[in-house]
């Protein structure tokens, strides 16, 4: 056990001092260029270092109609939390929000400062177990491109919430499936659908319209429901990325650690075209402490933009004694009765009510940290488009202290390179590991990398 032990600190300390090192005479990295159409970097804001955005549901963009509730559940908002811009959804289950409520709302807004962009939900019924479109059904495909011409109509932005993927298997999908395996035949199918039921009938009504989609926390799993990585960010003008880790030992089992990693990986799919994070409150029925660390971890990516999900978590989502944990009040970076405590803001006393003061104290906090840290580096792993094996093993890395890169192309350009399981759908890895060896640089592979290959009779690791 001590001998293992040794072993494992060992290679920690022997990846991280070669992590990031380039060798003389060695090749760039094998990543997209950054193009001139990349997403901006924020204007000047109420933060330095990135902006802060809320989503707001199609459930309450429609009771925006009515400025008496508006008015009163902005306010529960703007005095606890800053904010600098707001993307109003048009549809969600079936619910599309008509003009007039849009164009209102947006005004609202336009008078308190605070910029707008629109999102769009393509689910049928969210509570049926994420109900989403059947994308070769016509007359689905007929309301996909309806509700996209309707938002790029109002907006010169607007981003896919993390629903932009299909599960049907009606009598029409099947049978437009033919022979094809259920994973090629939808990403081929959602490819298609957003370039042609989206993308282009959007820019059509309004040629200045950027069309950004989001993809969910659950990265190693995408193909199967169709999120392509490898055509999309190229596809679609920006990509936005799901940060929620919540409660690690939840269902999804996601670690601490992927807020921050999948905000890299996502950046690192086309450069320059990662629009930012996307925290939501579910986290906080294990500590508010859960909330404010996913908002730091996906800050410190250095991302330029963080969407807070949602608009009624925000104004619904009370402070409760219940969240304050065990180890307050010992000097934790994130203090809850600090947070809790009434505070100036505009000349008034404000007593803090819900989750926006949390992140208001969360993301103020981080803004400090960020506009003293560098870009970020870390051990360069290698996950090829579509790719299975070894689930999130990069995010229990880093929760040891292994910092990690996450390329779709093999590094060329690095002492050491990390290759899990995922590595085995390359069928040039065996070849890249020798080029990489006999350049006498290092390559760290994991077990399941090796078992694959056996299993393939490939006996060259």
């Amino acid at each position: 056990m001590k001998r293992k032990f040794l072993s494992i600190l060992l290679l920690v300390v022997t990846m991280i001092a070669n992590a990031g090192q380039r060798p003389s005479g060695g090749n760039e990295t094998q990543t997209p260029r950054v193009d001139n159409t990349s997403l901006s970097a924020p204007q000047k804001g109420r933060y330095n270092s990135f902006k802060v955005s809320i989503y707001v549901r199609a459930y309450e963009v429609d009771k925006m109609k009515d400025i008496h509730w508006l008015d009163p559940t902005w306010n529960i908002i703007s005095q606890q939390l800053d904010v600098d811009k707001i993307y109003l959804e048009t549809h969600r289950d079936l619910l599309i929000v008509d003009d007039a409520t849009l164009e209102q709302a947006k005004k609202f807004f336009h008078d308190r400062g605070i910029e707008t962009a629109g999102g769009i939900t393509y689910t049928i019924d969210e509570s049926n177990s994420f109900e989403t479109f059947c994308y070769s059904n016509p007359e689905h495909r007929k309301m996909v491109q309806k509700i996209a011409e309707h938002t790029a109509k109002h907006f010169d932005e607007f981003i896919l919430d993390d629903f932009f993927f299909t599960s049907c298997k009606s009598d029409i999908e099947i049978k437009a499936k033919g022979e094809q395996a259920w994973t090629n035949y939808r990403l081929n199918l959602m490819t298609e659908a957003g370039r042609n039921l989206v993308i282009s009938p959007a820019k059509k009504v309004n040629p200045n319209v950027k069309v950004i989609i989001k993809y969910p926390n659950w990265y190693d799993h995408f193909q199967g429901l169709g999120f392509n990585l490898e055509k999309g960010p190229q596809l679609f003008d920006g990509v936005w990325t799901g940060t929620e880790t919540r409660d690690p030992g939840s269902n999804q089992h996601l670690q601490n650690y992927l807020s921050y990693n999948v905000i890299r990986y996502f950046h690192n799919l086309r450069p320059g075209h990662n629009g930012g994070g996307w925290v939501d409150s579910d986290g906080i029925q294990v500590g508010m402490d859960r909330y404010a660390e996913q908002l730091h971890l996906t800050m410190l990516s250095k991302t330029p933009e963080i969407i807070l999900f949602a608009y009624n978590q925000l104004i619904g989502a009370n402070l409760r004694p219940e969240l304050r944990t065990p180890w307050q009040g010992q000097g934790t970076s994130f203090d809850y009765d600090t947070m809790t405590a009434p505070f100036q803001k505009n000349g008034s006393t404000v007593v803090p009510t819900t989750i926006a003061r949390a992140a208001d104290i969360s993301l103020k906090q981080t803004d400090k940290l960020t506009q003293q840290l560098g870009n970020p580096i870390g051990i360069k792993s290698y996950k090829p488009f579509h790719a299975l094996g070894e689930d999130f093993l990069q995010n229990y890395l880093g929760m040891i202290g292994l910092p990690m890169d996450m390329y779709p192309a093999f590094p060329t350009d690095q002492k050491v390179v990390l290759l899990t399981a995922q590595a085995a759908k390359d069928p040039n890895i065996v070849e890249n590991i020798k080029k990489q060896l006999q350049s006498g640089r290092d390559v760290f592979i994991t077990s399941g990398l090796f078992e694959e290959h056996s299993r393939k009779d490939c006996t060259s690791i």
